[in-house]
């Protein structure tokens, strides 16, 4: 698994996002993000989980959205007071 902490990932609809933290889980890589400007130089009201799967060969990234699963990643990944 990559460190992807405080780097920026694009995504194919040209959005961008901060990786906060992440963490590997049942063979998956998941992010906790939040959104960055176009020029990369502030950040957005903007936070997501993010999963990221290997299918076929290529590395997919998609919205986390089985409840059971954020509510996990939520609790692990979450900002810490």
């Amino acid at each position: 698994m990559e460190n992807r902490i405080n780097k920026i990932i694009n995504l194919k609809n040209n959005s961008k996002y901060l990786v906060l933290n992440q963490a590997y889980y049942k063979g998956n890589n998941y992010y906790f993000v939040v959104g960055v400007t176009e020029d990369e130089q502030d950040v957005t009201d903007e936070f997501r989980l993010l999963e990221e799967k290997n299918v076929d060969g290529k590395l997919l990234i998609s919205s986390v959205k089985d409840p059971e699963t954020i509510k996990l990643l939520a609790e692990y990944l979450g900002p810490k007071e």
